[in-house]
């Protein structure tokens, strides 16, 4: 293991021994941390073979509680080592608490089991899994990256989960603070996080890495909008699409109310909402109340069928609750640029969705309660088709540029190999060669 104190020459032939956990992971393809862990993880092995990647994670999947994982599982040359433990969606939040101690004491177990690894990187699911890589740390020296996708207690507070001010909260607080100082490095999802965490744990700003989650734009690419789920559902006129969670902190009623406007007005715009979550039943209910005809509710689709469904639109919805900037960065954001469809970001000023979408010019950042705003913004690009084409080819275009999965994979490699004390010019030459290939057609 290589030592805390000071960088070490390594030959090419040595290799960096690091271990992923998070609660969720491959074969995991619904969405969340698991997913975003492991098409990184398949980057990473994929570029750099000098790394040697373990995962610990749980037997579960995230949206099927009736899958039970065997307990290992070689993919592709990573180890991964799962854990037993009950699925905690639904839960009380006493009951989740249980659970995902449960789950970081294994967790742990099997790290010890294992090890000794040269840098651990953690997500936040559960929220508690980085007082396992605190207690890792101490007992055997190695540092961890910590990955924020979601800032609890803070969004648990500002949802209203949680009473600002209790007990619970200052405890906490108290704990996420010593998590986050305590980390190698704080990685988060961008500038929003960075100055929000900065600022109210304290931390300088050299502490963080801005690593957006990106999106592969081999996989994800701009087809013709006379796609099979067009056909499927008899789709005309102008769609407007919002595919992903249905998430407490995301916000639909001024989505739902602009529809409301334009169906009085009768224009041929069509809402597209695909994907489940919390909000989906009130979500129906209103489509059905309110006889919103112009309007399709779909489930989630077959993965294969993602790029598919992202084609359809001629323009695509990013929502987020007023108050949550600064503690999620919503990740569909960047399978849309990779799409090649103009963004229509409902979100505060100070959001990366936000600030991307008005540095690279591809849509409009709307407030979240702005139905006029949306109305006009819908309209303006069902009557400028041209410009709506122009916006969607910038938003390839910056994906490319900066967001490409390759992209963010080199980003972590340069983390990981500074805290695992590795010299990273050691792992330039693969990094050469595979550099080339986040540059993809189809712009």
């Amino acid at each position: 293991m290589a030592s805390n104190k000071q960088k070490s020459k390594r030959s090419k032939d040595e290799q960096i021994r690091l271990c992923i956990v998070n609660e969720f992971f491959y074969p995991d393809n619904g969405g969340g941390t698991g997913s975003v862990l492991s098409d990184l993880t398949k980057t990473l092995r994929a570029s750099y073979p000098q790394l040697k990647i373990d995962a610990v994670t749980s037997r579960n999947l995230y949206r099927d509680k009736d899958v039970v994982l065997p307990e290992f599982e070689d993919w592709d040359d990573v180890s991964i080592y799962r854990v037993k433990t009950s699925h905690s969606a639904g839960l009380s939040a006493a009951k989740r608490i249980i659970i995902n101690t449960v789950f970081g004491m294994r967790a742990l177990r099997t790290l010890l089991k294992h090890g000794p690894y040269d840098a651990i990187l953690i997500g936040t699911a559960p929220p508690t899994l980085a007082m396992i890589a605190r207690l890792y740390k101490r007992l055997t020296g190695v540092p961890y990256t910590y990955i924020i996708y979601d800032l609890d207690p803070d969004r648990a507070v500002t949802m209203g989960v949680l009473a600002k001010g209790s007990l619970v909260e200052k405890v906490l607080r108290w704990a996420q603070r010593g998590w986050l100082k305590s980390a190698d490095k704080v990685v988060v999802l961008g500038r929003c996080m960075q100055d929000y965490i900065s600022n109210a744990y304290k931390l300088p700003k050299n502490h963080f890495e801005v690593i957006p989650i990106g999106a592969d734009p081999d996989e994800i690419v701009p087809l013709s909008k006379d796609t099979k789920l067009r056909e499927k559902h008899n789709l005309t006129g102008f769609v407007v699409s919002y595919s992903g969670n249905f998430g407490r902190y995301h916000n639909f009623d001024t989505i739902l109310d602009a529809a409301k406007k334009l169906q009085a007005l009768q224009k041929d715009v069509t809402f597209l909402l695909i994907g489940g979550g919390a909000k989906r039943d009130y979500i129906a209910s209103r489509i059905e109340s309110e006889e919103l005809k112009n309007v399709l509710l779909l489930p989630f689709l077959p993965k294969e069928d993602y790029s598919d469904s992202l084609s359809s639109a001629d323009a695509s919805l990013v929502t987020l609750e007023p108050g949550m900037e600064g503690l999620c960065v919503p990740s569909k954001f960047y399978s849309i640029l990779a799409s090649g469809r103009p963004v229509l970001a409902m979100v505060g000023a100070s959001c990366e969705v936000g600030r991307v979408v008005i540095e690279a010019n591809c849509g409009y950042r709307i407030d979240q309660t702005d139905i006029d705003g949306l109305v006009d913004a819908v309209l303006y690009l069902a009557e400028n088709l041209d410009e709506a084409d122009k916006l969607g080819k910038n938003a390839r275009k910056v994906l490319v540029e900066k967001y490409s999965t390759q992209k963010i994979a080199d980003r972590y490699l340069q983390v990981i190999a500074n805290s695992a004390h590795y010299e990273i010019d050691l792992l330039q030459d693969n990094n050469e060669d595979i550099s080339e290939k986040s540059v993809s057609a189809g712009v």
